[in-house]
């Protein structure tokens, strides 16, 4: 009643005026998809560092994370491709009944086998990138790297974006979008914005 009676004539003008309210041009509250992606897409390519990571054990997750990167991906913008190799499985160690019979060839051979595959890995993802910029057009910067093999991949993968200097990581899901590592470098990657990529993912 109050405000009806002190700028009734106002408020009427207002309400019945062809020209919308001010506040009809604001921005609706929940961002549309397409406006969410061009956020996210501001914000990455703000970064001068993003690192790729690779797993062996998804091919298309890490060939997703890869794509995406080149999305975001600016002219100055650097992108690192590392996977981080885990030490040799335990099921190759038991496998060896007598590990001190073995020759030092052998054991040689089996603890490299998780570094070779790695770099089996990266000649995918190097094909994958060569792909990606003839279809888009774009020429990036794109080094690949495989870290020495550790007991914790997710921890190693953490210490390579420290000392990579790199603000944003990208990673696939994991194996059906179920891997472990996305949630744990999401809640610890300090100081790194996190991309999961579940584009693939059915």
């Amino acid at each position: 009643h109050f405000v009806s009676s002190h700028f009734g004539s106002r408020l009427t003008s207002q309400v019945f005026s062809p020209r919308p309210p001010a506040c009809a041009l604001l921005p609706d509250p929940w961002p549309t998809p397409a406006l969410t992606v061009a956020m996210l897409a501001s914000r990455f390519m703000r970064a001068t560092k993003m690192i790729v990571g690779i797993s062996v054990k998804d091919i298309e997750g890490s060939s997703a994370a890869m794509k995406k990167a080149m999305f975001f991906a600016q002219p100055g913008d650097q992108i690192c491709a590392i996977h981080v190799p885990t030490l040799m499985p335990e099921m190759m160690l038991a496998s060896i009944t007598d590990p001190g019979g073995a020759s030092e060839d052998a054991l040689l051979a089996l603890s490299n086998m998780p570094t070779k595959a790695g770099a089996a890995m990266m000649d995918k993802m190097r094909q994958v990138a060569a792909a990606e910029m003839a279809l888009t057009g774009k020429t990036i910067n794109i080094d690949y790297k495989v870290s020495a093999p550790t007991s914790s991949v997710k921890s190693g993968l953490l210490a390579a974006c420290r000392y990579e200097g790199a603000n944003v990581l990208i990673i696939g899901a994991g194996v059906g979008g179920k891997g472990s590592i996305p949630p744990f470098v999401a809640q610890n990657a300090d100081g790194v914005t996190v991309c999961i990529v579940r584009d693939h993912i059915q």
